[in-house]
């Protein structure tokens, strides 16, 4: 976050009907905070708080614990579909503080014991049976059980319905019990568009006038955008500085789109409407037109929840509308602890068509809070700062309790952290990965998606030196991808021309029909380089979807890398037909991938085709 936008969002948030609560900060009175912790010279070091710790590990004799989780692929379904599938997800830890003793035995006969691994499966509405004693494995995660909708009886009155599931080990005597929740809501009838999670994986469908009213899946991408420029692109009048505005050559939102961007984040200037209504609403007809994605944002607004009332009826019948956004950084400001939670149950009960999002900027404080808020959870770990350990802007030091380096307890860089040094993308990496795992540590049911804010911006005599290159740019993206990431929203467009001309190729790859497909419906799982300690920081991911296969390959460092083979996640089948869809190109051969060196920075897309040896 710059500083100029600090002091934007301390103007604006003083709006009447805030949401009211006393968060247990620990910081003295009158000490300014980011992330709880004191950043200026005056004030000296103190424990911010609001750490989240790892669960504590069982003891005693019986220290594992199996959780079964079963809840909807989809977070509602509508009137008129008749098939719907559970999401079944069957753990087992020695952290867990809930679920059953499980132990690894079913019976005892003359040849021992049998081992527990088959989940015996039932879920029952009331009387009526929709899955009967289905065998699933343990210890297992994202297992799709299909089950016919129509059984549940669901009414207008009664949209929401309990389904009652229950699992045992083969002999009875384990037993294992949890309750899903299937929401069908009535199909719009206004051309506005729906949008929902898909659990599977953590992507979102869309259906609207658009789509034709057909359930379609996006893997979004584009940038957040300054709001002067979009006021200026609907109404060339509105541009008192045409030569800055459109130095980038993107002077219309119809050229945005064809760069491949199928996201738009506008960023409000603040008041009780967050935007000017007139121009906000030619806006939204441009993207109905393009089938350009919205996401709209609430950050000076989201606290007041008359203001939410006010904004959000104006949009329910544009299809472009994909989802809503509240806080921007509400960890870094200390904004009420139950401000996002509020602000979402509000937005619910209007929209219930539209999940809602936000940005947390925090390494680690308050995020089970303020994560209460949102369906959606995006992170902007912006590592490519002057330095990690000294700001150079308040000029003091920056560790886990004190200071401001831009980028919060990140270790770009610094040589106590030789792993950082080694690979200098890996703030980005870790910050992604860790999004998920504290959503384990907090026992989550249904894991909420994360999506990044790469740094492609350039804020001057502050915490950042220069804009990033083509080549990290891609790579701040990519990595993201590679970990889980399910959206990415660049921070700020516009941007400088090398950044647009790298992510608009990244975009167009990205938005193929075949590719969204393969990482909306696939199962990212990651692949080692060949023979071990090869290329020990080359970074690659596959995702799987009948017979084809996507592999994302990325070199995070700046020096030459050695050569590598990658066996691919083929269960000993051969690919062929391989694409090169961005970057470099490898050599195939079976179900491996070989390359004798990397470039600086280096990236490869590549699509195949699963065959039979």
């Amino acid at each position: 976050m710059s500083i100029r936008r600090r002091f934007l969002f301390l103007a604006l948030l003083a709006l009447p009907n805030l949401a009211q609560c006393n968060p247990p900060f620990n910081n003295p009175l009158g000490v300014d905070v980011w992330c709880g912790k004191a950043y200026r010279e005056t004030n000296s070091s103190f424990n911010p708080g609001g750490w989240l710790n790892p669960p504590v590990q069982n003891h005693g004799s019986n220290p594992l614990r199996l959780r079964l989780n079963v809840y909807p692929r989809y977070n509602f379904y509508v009137e008129g579909e008749k098939k719907g599938s559970f999401i079944v997800d069957t753990r087992v830890s020695d952290q867990w503080e809930y679920g059953g003793v499980y132990v690894n035995k079913t019976s005892e006969n003359l040849n021992g014991t049998a081992a527990f691994t088959e989940l015996v499966l039932k879920i029952r509405i009331g009387d009526t049976v929709v899955v009967d004693d289905l065998q699933i494995p343990v210890n297992a995660t994202g297992i799709e059980v299909p089950f016919d909708l129509d059984l549940a009886k669901f009414t207008s009155e009664d949209r929401t319905r309990v389904f009652e599931a229950r699992g045992s080990s083969p002999n009875g005597k384990q037993k294992y019990e949890d309750l899903a929740r299937v929401v069908v809501l009535p199909e719009r009838s206004d051309g506005g568009s729906m949008t929902r999670l898909d659990r599977l994986n953590g992507g979102i469908q869309v259906s609207s006038s658009l789509t034709n009213g057909a359930w379609k899946s996006v893997w979004p991408m584009g940038f957040y955008t300054r709001w002067d420029w979009i006021s200026w692109v609907v109404d060339p009048e509105n541009n008192p500085e045409p030569d800055n505005l459109a130095s980038n050559g993107t002077t219309s939102l119809q050229q945005y789109k064809d760069r491949g961007y199928n996201l738009i984040h506008p960023v409000p200037p603040g008041g009780w409407a967050s935007f000017d209504t007139t121009i906000f609403e030619n806006f939204l007809s441009i993207c109905d037109e393009l089938e350009l994605y919205v996401m709209y944002d609430m950050r000076h607004t989201y606290l007041n929840l008359s203001s939410i009332s006010y904004q959000l009826p104006r949009l329910q019948s544009h299809p472009s509308l994909l989802l809503y956004y509240t806080g921007d950084e509400p960890d870094g400001w200390t904004d009420p602890l139950n401000g996002t939670l509020l602000a979402y149950n509000h937005i619910r009960k209007i929209d219930p068509y539209h999940p809602t999002s936000l940005v947390l900027n925090c390494y680690n404080f308050y995020f089970e809070e303020y994560t209460s808020g949102a369906d959606i959870v995006l992170e902007d770990t912006y590592n490519l700062i002057k330095s990690s350990t000294f700001s150079p802007v308040y000029n003091t030091v920056c560790n886990r309790t004190y200071g401001d380096c831009g980028c919060d307890f990140c270790h770009a860089n610094d040589a106590a952290y030789p792993i950082f040094v080694e690979r200098p993308f890996e703030d980005v990496v870790e910050r992604t990965r860790k999004m998920y795992q504290y959503q384990h540590w907090l026992g989550h049911k249904e894991t909420k998606p994360i999506w990044g804010v790469p740094q492609w911006f350039y804020d001057a005599d502050s915490f950042w030196s220069r804009w990033a290159t083509r080549d990290e740019a891609v790579v701040l993206a990519l990595l993201r991808i590679n970990h889980g990431a399910m959206g990415i929203v660049g921070w700020l467009f516009p941007t400088s021309p090398e950044v647009e001309s790298a992510t608009t190729d990244l975009a167009k790859v990205l938005a193929r029909e075949d590719v969204t497909r393969l990482l909306v419906d696939g199962t990212g799982q990651h692949v080692a380089a060949s023979p071990p300690g090869k290329s020990p920081s080359l970074d690659v991911a596959a995702w799987i979807t009948g017979d084809e296969i996507l592999v994302i390959i990325v070199w995070p460092q700046y020096e030459l890398g050695g050569g590598a083979v990658l066996e691919l996640p083929t269960e000993g089948k051969s690919v062929t037909e391989w694409e090169v869809l961005y970057g470099a190109e490898w050599i195939a051969y079976g179900g491996t991938i070989s390359k004798k060196g990397t470039a600086s920075l280096e990236v490869s897309i590549l699509k195949g085709k699963i065959r039979e040896y």
